[in-house]
């Protein structure tokens, strides 16, 4: 039987994974377990690759529209963000090692003008993607909704991070690859900037204060969802933590807040190729 090139793609870039350690961009999730199949179907597994074909980092992203992704400013290095060929975007995936994912081409980047790195954290951790050709949506592939300005999440709100990043420190997720999933809480602002004083109110903390469940290498760029009345809004986007590790006690995750910024979201989301 004929294999694709996008399926072929993929067979290489996984296998690449497994081989290159210290890439810039590092995530994944401890402490979660397996999610069903189309339980999160906006979930998108990026792929940065070096010249050579290589796999550079991991990335998650989220689907906004047919046309538009969500992910973190840190998966481009000012290099990547103009070389949109270097950039595999795989839709549809649950099981990383099962070819029922599809390519998608990049048509551009744009990353937030005001993002920087700062210490071992960043501000304006935000880009958008725009592809080249329009998502078919389906049961296994949706976009996600947006919060409102105002909109409040608190520690008793039901939310989730989703990933194929690290399981803990510097040990990748196993064969195959299945997307995990973790019910984490929104920690109290003023926790948050205990712990990170650099945090702003467009960022927010999220993690169990005992540790050992957390958001981890190959996770970043990937979704903070919360439960509302009509279902779930991506709240925040993985940004970053303790370098030390990943669910260490006392020092949860730091997450983009997604809502101080849709204006720059909606600035874009509307334009069509």
């Amino acid at each position: 039987m004929a294999v694709s090139k996008p399926l072929l793609l993929l067979a290489l870039v996984l296998h690449n994974t497994r081989d290159l350690l210290g890439a810039e961009v590092k995530s994944s999730i401890v402490g979660g377990d397996d999610a069903t199949k189309g339980g999160w179907p906006w979930m998108v597994y990026l792929s940065i690759k070096t010249d050579d074909g290589a796999q550079k980092w991991q990335c998650g992203a989220t689907i906004l529209n047919e046309y538009w992704l969500l992910t973190a400013g840190q998966c481009w290095d000012d290099q990547l963000i103009s070389r949109w060929d270097r950039v595999g975007v795989w839709i549809g995936t649950h099981k990383l090692r099962e070819p029922s994912a599809r390519y998608m081409h990049v048509r551009t980047i744009i990353r937030h003008p005001e993002y920087r790195a700062q210490g071992y954290g960043y501000i304006n951790d935000i880009s958008l993607i725009q592809l080249k050709k329009r998502i078919s949506f389906s049961k296994l592939v949706s976009k996600v909704n947006l919060p409102g300005a105002d909109d409040t999440f608190t520690s008793s709100s039901e939310c989730w991070i989703t990933g194929w990043g690290d399981i803990r420190k510097d040990v990748p997720l196993p064969d195959p690859g299945v997307l995990q999933q973790l019910k984490i809480p929104i920690l109290a602002q003023s926790e948050c900037r205990a712990w990170y004083p650099e945090v702003t109110d467009a960022m927010l903390c999220a993690g169990n204060p005992a540790g050992g469940k957390d958001a981890c290498k190959g996770d970043y760029g990937g979704p903070l969802v919360c439960r509302t009345g009509s279902g779930f809004v991506q709240v925040g986007i993985m940004s970053y933590g303790n370098p030390d590790g990943c669910g260490i006690p006392g020092r949860p995750g730091v997450y983009t807040r997604v809502s101080k910024y849709l204006a720059f979201i909606n600035n874009y989301i509307s334009q069509e190729p």
